[in-house]
């Protein structure tokens, strides 16, 4: 028998589904409500804020859009209910017209899976993939004067009226064009006699390089003009609409301004490809707006986001526009398109495409789609691009599949690695939603098969090539919860939650040393408020009013710096609930701003302990009875231990990591954070277990609004064995 002592030198890599004989001391059997930092430690997670209510009923399906349009302006918009709302991220509505009507987006099964946005600076891109573009005529009719169109020219239109960079301003309609005059063999045989505004055909000749092409007399010229007769414009009102913001802070969603077919016919300038067909997906490369149609990808004129034609039959130009198919041997519908590397990554649901160009820039002669990988795509979360990445979900067996798409070291060939392998069945199907936060190395998955949970995967590369952090690990919002949609921006994570009150705007502040407002330390409070109460003297009793309908069961109020007693707690046991949001509390508690918020829990249960050999396996034969487990701590205001020696019923324990040097690492109760301010403490607690060492349970939970920072552990076991190992 021997005494040995085995470290665990940190607890930043989240949760493993591994055998326990398999995994790294670094990994545990449930982390909930953390955050996992390389730097500080794996601590309580940062609390909800709440912003503002939204809605007043949260709706049962809506699309959620974020719109970064820069540091300054930052919008969501919500599509639900036949219509479209858009609020500031202060939670203000702003206005929305639709002089045209918001019939483009009512024909949908479902608004979150039918329904897609993209932004490009003021313009909001709308996409209705049910329905089904259609074409005609474009003759003498301007478009109406509410359609829109992203000008990126200065200039004067037909009636002499000035336009500038994203001013509305439409396609001049095509003339009426008489019918044809005959057909010609050459340009040099045109009369010169021909009457104003005359259409000839010139037939295919070694002239034209065998072109069929159609001239308009205008004056003393010939200009090249469409064939007679046909039709040439696309129906705006089947083609995506865009939401634009206007001058004064106010939105427009209206049909897009398309420009006609001018030059040609059917053959020499057929109809774009998407003409019959639903588009999928809208986005921007290079300087075109481009559409993803079943399998093909077509891109507007380079400059001209509007016109989908070419310029000329007589040539072809680079700026023209473009249309290509991704073809594989299986039915390839694409779905969804991100910027990676030097170029496009495209998708289906069960294959990838690259999309590139060559060093002369994109034209139809340098542009090339290829298959690369043959991977299941959840449709609806779609690709989500994070720095040199690009992640992506599928489902299997009833739970969600997370892989990481880059391109493989030293190779033009690129892969999927499954970064959640080793968490097979912990996210549950249904992801709608995956959120990037580059700066932090981190994404926030929400799935409707745990609608109230976000789950945080964050990682941690060394020099490009070694990923010292693979962490996944799941934060609860409450039993009422319903997490919609949400958004990282500048160090926020930003959440739409639909909550039994309506439909709630909060954010998460991620950035390391966060603090609550009017005190030194953070509040672990969900849904955390300011409130200010109004104290009568009569009664000798405060009363607060919340911004929002409360759990009374869960919610608890701190005072803030100007109490005299920062972060200590407002006895729960004596509130009385006037109504769902309006709270009662005895003495004077007016003087100084409250925190009220609902509590949640840390845990972080660690994984079964096993001795290791020095090459890291597990050695199983022989007994590790376990005698104490020492946790590392820093600033740390409390927690407590759950431990079970057998597996059985846990014994909890709690500790106030301040008070361990006046009371020798005895209990203290959490009744102490209501009689002092809490203070914090940097040390190590050991406690016992006594018990084997890879059946005992053991976890550290923190259920308070306080903080609790764990950098390391360390346990202690006698250890019998017969043979030599």
């Amino acid at each position: 028998m021997s005494l040995i002592s085995v470290p665990i030198p940190s607890l930043h890599n989240g949760v493993s589904q591994q055998s326990p004989l398999v995994r790294s001391a670094d990994q545990a059997e449930l982390v909930e409500n953390a955050w996992l930092s390389l730097a500080e430690g794996t601590g309580k997670r940062a609390p909800t804020e709440h912003v503002a209510r939204l809605l007043y009923t949260a709706p049962t399906d809506a699309l959620i859009h974020e719109v970064n349009r820069d540091v300054a302006e930052r919008y969501i918009v919500v599509v639900a209910d036949g219509r479209i709302r858009v609020f500031d991220f202060d939670g203000v509505e702003k206005t929305v017209t639709a002089p045209a009507g918001w019939g483009y987006i009512t024909a949908v099964e479902s608004y979150s899976t039918d329904i897609t946005l993209t932004s490009v600076k003021d313009y909001t891109f709308v996409t209705n993939r049910r329905v089904t573009v259609a074409m005609a005529a474009n003759d003498t009719a301007p478009d109406p004067t509410y359609y829109l169109w992203s000008s990126r020219r200065y200039g004067v239109d037909g009636n002499e009226v000035a336009y500038g960079p994203g001013q509305t301003y439409q396609y001049e309609p095509n003339p009426v064009l008489p019918a044809l005059s005959g057909t010609l063999q050459s340009y040099s045989k045109l009369p010169d006699t021909a009457p104003d505004g005359a259409v000839y055909c010139i037939s295919g000749t070694d002239e034209s390089s065998f072109r069929t092409y159609y001239v308009r007399k205008n004056g003393a010229v010939w200009d090249e003009c469409f064939k007679p007769g046909i039709v040439n414009g696309l129906v705006a009102e089947t083609m995506p609409h865009a939401l634009v913001r206007q001058p004064d802070g106010s939105f427009v969603f209206a049909p897009f301004s398309w420009a006609p077919r001018r030059v040609g016919d059917t053959d020499t300038n057929p109809n774009p490809i998407f003409v019959g067909r639903t588009i999928q997906r809208v986005f921007i490369y290079q300087n075109r707006l481009a559409f993803l149609s079943d399998e093909n990808v077509v891109m507007s004129v380079s400059g001209d986001l509007g016109n989908f034609w070419r310029m000329t039959v007589l040539d072809y130009l680079d700026s023209d526009v473009i249309s290509l198919a991704a073809t594989s041997t299986n039915v390839s519908v694409l779905i969804d398109a991100a910027a990676a590397h030097d170029g496009i990554i495209l998708t289906s649901d069960q294959t990838q495409f690259s999309l590139t160009n060559g060093e002369d820039g994109l034209s139809a002669v340098s542009v090339a789609v290829k298959p690369v990988t043959n991977y299941e795509v959840n449709p609806r979360a779609g690709l989500v691009p994070l720095g040199s990445e690009v992640y992506f979900g599928s489902e299997r067996n009833g739970f969600a599949v997370i892989r990481e798409y880059a391109r493989q070291d030293g190779a033009d060939s690129m892969s999927a690695a499954d970064v959640t392998a080793h968490v097979p069945a912990y996210i549950p199907a249904g992801v709608h939603k995956m959120i990037p936060a580059v700066d932090l190395g981190a994404i926030f998955t929400l799935t409707e098969g745990d609608p109230s949970a976000v789950y945080v995967y964050q990682f941690y590369w060394v020099s490009g090539t070694e990923k010292v952090q693979s962490a996944h690990h799941r934060w609860t919002l409450g039993a009422d919860a319903r997490v919609l949609s949400g958004a990282y921006l500048g160090g926020y994570l930003y959440l739409l939650v639909a909550r039994p009150d309506g439909l709630h705007l909060e954010r998460v502040n991620l950035q390391a040393g966060a603090k609550a407002p009017h005190l030194n330390h953070q509040c672990h409070l969900d849904r955390r408020a300011i409130v200010t109460g109004t104290y009568t003297p009569a009664t000798d009793r405060t009363v607060f009013l919340l911004p929002y309908f409360a759990n009374t069961a869960e919610t608890r109020l701190v005072r803030t710096d100007g109490s005299g007693k920062p972060l200590s707690l407002i006895d729960p046991t004596t509130y009385t609930w006037l109504n769902v949001n309006e709270v009662s509390v005895p003495g004077n508690e007016a003087g100084a701003p409250v925190l009220v918020g609902q509590r949640f829990a840390f845990r972080y249960r660690f994984s079964p302990l096993y001795l290791r050999r020095s090459d890291g396996t597990a050695i199983t034969t022989g007994r590790t009875q376990l005698r104490t487990f020492t946790v590392s701590y820093r600033n740390t205001g409390y927690f407590k231990t759950l431990v079970a020696p057998y597996g059985d019923t846990p014994v909890p324990e709690e500790v106030l990591p301040a008070k361990l040097s006046q009371f020798t690492g005895k209990v203290l109760g959490s009744a102490d954070l209501i009689i002092n301010a809490p203070t914090f403490h940097t040390g190590d607690y050991s406690f016992s277990v006594l018990g084997q060492s890879d059946v005992a349970s053991i976890e550290l939970v923190n259920d308070t609004h306080v903080s609790s920072t764990f950098v390391g552990a360390e346990w202690e076991a006698f250890y019998w064995n017969r043979a030599r190992t």
